[in-house]
């Protein structure tokens, strides 16, 4: 996805570059789109088992990558709980995994068909109640955590004029306004892109990091650690206008560039950026907008233990 990213992306800026005077660049967006990451179901699974320690069974979770960043499996981690490991004769670390392969994004082809990344499969193998349960049957709540490392693409543009405070009427943009903004399929997207005049050499844009999806955000390879409280709700952002002297609140100018965390507060954050301007000429600017984070959903079911009317085996 990234290399086609950019294919786009340049195209973009070499449609900008052919065109003349009075000219609006009109984007149209390289992202498939959508608001979701890696999808996890239980698949293949019984949904009751016998205690007693003679009625071993696997858990098999499948995963897919509904979105458009492919996801080293390195980077993927599955926790199962509702269930006492010692119970299934298991012991805590036995029931965190992560997946064989990479999860590979879903891509649009040449022919504007969607082709769907590929599902991986975790498999927990050999679980077995070993104690026997009180009564007839119990039903346990079982959960999978999953949590994997993403990343958001999305464009803009900004107007630029000779003029800030005065531009002449009837030129190729507008200054003040909301801005076209697309984004690539994940749980954090990008939203209300806004431009405004400054003063006579600056231009500002704002734009909402917004959480989309049904779980929760975490810094970037962070594993979602829940321990320290500045990892939650933490995103890793980065924008680029490819124009020096660019600075935005709370983010790190690099020149051309500024990055840095940002903390949502109600799944939402608000990043406000000046852009100084030093030309003679009107033209459109793309901005990129990058996002890293880790992100936790989960799936839940219940399993059924029944008693199976002996004792554990020895």
């Amino acid at each position: 996805m990234k290399k086609s990213f950019f294919v786009i992306i340049a195209v973009m800026i070499f449609l900008m570059g052919c065109a003349g005077e009075g000219e609006q660049i009109e984007i149209t967006s390289p992202f498939i789109g959508g608001i979701t990451g890696i999808a996890a179901e239980f698949t293949e699974m019984r949904s009751e088992v016998f205690d007693g320690g003679r009625d071993p069974f696997d858990i098999v979770i499948k995963l897919e990558n509904t979105g458009e960043a492919d996801v080293a499996k390195e980077h993927v981690k599955v926790k199962l709980s509702g269930i006492n490991p010692a119970e299934f004769n298991k012991l805590e670390e036995e029931l965190t995994a992560s997946p064989a392969d990479d999860l590979l994004a879903k891509r649009k082809d040449n022919a504007g068909n969607i082709i769907p990344g590929p599902p991986v499969f975790i498999e927990l193998k050999e679980l077995n109640h070993v104690s026997p349960i009180t009564g007839g049957q119990i039903d346990l709540p079982l959960r999978a955590d999953v949590c994997y490392l993403y990343k958001t693409k999305s464009v803009s543009k900004i107007c630029v004029r000779e003029n800030i405070l005065n531009p002449s009427p009837g030129g190729i943009c507008e200054i003040t306004g909301t801005k076209p903004l697309f984004n690539s399929a994940a749980p954090i997207q990008f939203a209300d892109f806004k431009e405004s005049a400054r003063s006579r050499d600056k231009i500002g844009f704002s734009f909402e990091v917004r959480n989309a999806g049904a779980g929760t955000v975490f810094g970037k390879k962070t594993f979602c650690d829940t321990t320290e409280r500045k990892n939650k709700d933490a995103v890793y952002v980065k924008v680029d206008t490819n124009l020096p002297g660019l600075s935005c609140t709370g983010l790190e100018s690099n020149g051309r560039t500024a990055e840095g965390y940002v903390t949502l507060f109600g799944g939402k954050k608000i990043v406000t950026c000046s852009q100084t301007i030093a030309t003679m000429t009107d033209f459109e600017q793309l901005v990129t907008l990058d996002a890293e984070y880790d992100y936790e959903e989960f799936k839940q079911t219940t399993i059924t233990v029944k008693s199976s009317g002996e004792t554990p085996s020895e």
